[in-house]
């Protein structure tokens, strides 16, 4: 993955507690909630994610974000629910930094969590009441945090993307699975990735642990293998991680890609998907959607489709999307992109088991962001300048845009990326 922009340090520790106290209120599935010595118990790892209540817009120029809600069909009822001038309790505290992003999957507790990259931090959004009820730093500054999983209130994951070469305490210095106890911040453990980083000859490649997705009792993590200076590329790579044991259970290489990271899975076929963009500005080669089988003991990898089954360019390296049409099918979506920044961005429909694609939208260099799907329809957001906004696809049969409409027309921040909550 590219590296992300770089953002001050803004919470202030008043703000937020580093970690050992909390502004506002607890998350409400906590609360009450009391073990041996007053220290809260909790219940074993949940298994898969919680139903979608609705669905999350995340706007940002990369200086600024908002939060945007939408219901259940896909209709905008909060827009600007929160923004990078909402404090915690009323403040004027920046807590959203310009470079956020929202989880793979819905989260335990009903909240919008929010995935602070640049401020290194995990902010819970009431989405009802649109105020930041909950709000702890991740243990370890300058390791870039891409994703979280909860799996009981007082037990998440957190994929610590960058390795901090200042850090002296090894705990704290990230590329790894830190262990956290989303109420307080604390770290209560970390799962170590080095033994899964890719050989390169001349080259010290890092495991660099990206999205996450809680299935079937099993947290999967996307490797995006890639050194400290982002000029080697290993191999792409997926680990398994069983939340009872903290232990990683199974390590499928995904021959021939790079720069691995979205993910989508589909339960009827147990089947998971990997998008892959290659080494960036690199060969187009070892960019394509990776296949593998989680039905298999152990899971496999089964096929790869290329870039060169599309236009030949790179795929995006943050999403791929599963949404088959109304009579049943194995087809997906995703995005090839001009690493030059010169030529549009192309939305492609393919067929995950026949490996076949074909294009049925184009927009402006780098303007399609993460989307979101609901039964037969595709939100994609659109960031370009002059008209940000998300287009809607009906894809109950071939996909057919149909309207558009702005996230955030309180603030006009672009829409980057559609999550469900």
């Amino acid at each position: 993955m590219r590296p992300t922009p770089s953002i001050a340090f803004v919470l202030a520790a008043a703000a937020i507690g580093c970690g050992s106290g909390t502004p506002g209120r607890a998350p409400a599935d906590v609360a009450g909630a009391s073990g041996q010595d007053g220290a809260p118990a909790d219940a074993a790892p949940a298994t898969s994610p919680p139903p979608m209540t609705g669905l999350a817009v995340l706007n940002s120029d990369f200086s600024t974000t908002s939060l945007s809600i939408l219901d259940g069909a896909g209709a905008l009822v909060r827009p600007d629910c929160v923004d990078s001038a909402t404090g915690a309790n009323g403040s004027v505290t920046s807590t959203i930094s310009g470079d956020a992003v929202l989880p793979s999957q819905p989260q335990l507790g009903g909240h919008v969590i929010i995935v602070d990259r640049g401020n290194v931090a995990l902010t819970f959004v009431d989405p009802a009441s649109c105020t930041v009820v909950h709000q702890v730093l991740v243990p370890g500054p300058r390791t870039n945090p891409h994703d979280v999983v909860m799996l009981a209130p007082h037990k998440a994951y957190v994929t610590r993307y960058d390795r901090n070469l200042a850090a002296t305490d090894p705990t704290l210095a990230g590329n790894d699975i830190a262990v956290v106890d989303p109420i307080n911040g604390s770290q209560v453990g970390r799962i170590d990735l080095d033994a899964y980083a890719s050989p390169v000859e001349g080259a010290t490649i890092l495991a660099r642990p990206d999205r996450a997705l809680l299935v079937d009792g099993q947290v999967i993590v996307s490797l995006d293998e890639i050194d400290q200076g982002f000029t080697a590329y290993g191999e792409g790579k997926i680990v398994m991680v069983d939340p009872a044991t903290d232990t990683v259970t199974a390590s499928i290489a995904l021959t021939g890609l790079a720069d691995c990271e979205g993910m989508t899975y589909v339960d009827a076929q147990r089947t998971l998907l990997v998008a892959c963009g290659g080494p960036y500005a690199g060969t187009t080669s070892k960019s394509g959607i990776a296949v593998v089988d989680l039905g298999l003991s152990p899971p496999a990898l089964t096929r790869v489709i290329p870039a060169s089954a599309f236009d030949g360019r790179p795929l995006s390296f943050s999403w791929a999307l599963a949404i088959p049409p109304a009579g049943g099918g194995t087809r997906a979506f995703t995005v090839t992109t001009d690493p030059n920044d010169l030529q549009p961005d192309a939305l492609f429909a393919f067929d995950y088991v026949a490996g076949t694609a074909s294009q049925f939208a184009t927009s402006g260099p780098y303007t399609l962001g993460v989307p979101a799907a609901l039964p037969g329809l595709l939100l994609m957001p659109n960031s370009t300048a002059k008209t940000p906004r998300i287009d809607l696809y009906d894809v109950s049969a071939e996909p057919t845009a149909t309207t558009t409409f702005v996230s955030d027309p309180l603030t006009g921040l672009p829409p980057q990326q559609i999550a469900p909550y």
